[in-house]
């Protein structure tokens, strides 16, 4: 009985990490996301029927992009508009939303998704309510 128990104490500190809500890619390998999760770190992400990409250049510098299931593309960040990896940015999923925070353009935008296709949204005025959760990541 005492190994079973060693054994069972083991695999709960084993498995009680991954109920974080940060998610870090395991490089060479997509990572599936729940809802309510923060992506950090450059790698390919499946989100319901929505691939996410974030590609870290040499020089630090970070763009990202969506696909469908098809991999057809949803919308990409411009790589002359790329992101420092030195700053603080975040890309969080929510229900049928992906947040896209970054603070080297202190902007806020959203990909809303609808069945195979999504409305990307810059416009601040036009927001949908930012989750209780980004908004903490971003005042922190």
């Amino acid at each position: 009985m005492g190994k079973t128990t060693i054994i069972i104490m083991l695999f709960l500190l084993i498995s009680c990490n991954k109920n974080s809500n940060t998610t870090r890619n395991d490089h060479g390998k997509a990572t599936f996301v729940k809802a309510n999760t923060f992506i950090n770190s450059p790698g390919v992400y499946y989100f319901r029927d929505v691939s996410i990409i974030v590609k870290e250049f040499k020089d630090d510098t970070i763009i990202y992009g969506l696909s469908d299931y098809y991999n057809n593309l949803l919308y990409q960040r411009g790589i002359n508009n790329s992101i420092s990896a030195n700053m603080k940015w975040t890309i969080y999923t929510d229900n049928n939303k992906i947040w896209f925070y970054n603070s080297d353009y202190q902007e806020t935008n959203v990909f809303i998704i609808d069945g195979n296709k999504g409305t990307f949204i810059k416009d601040q005025k036009k927001l949908p309510k930012i989750p209780v959760e980004l908004l903490k990541f971003i005042k922190d």
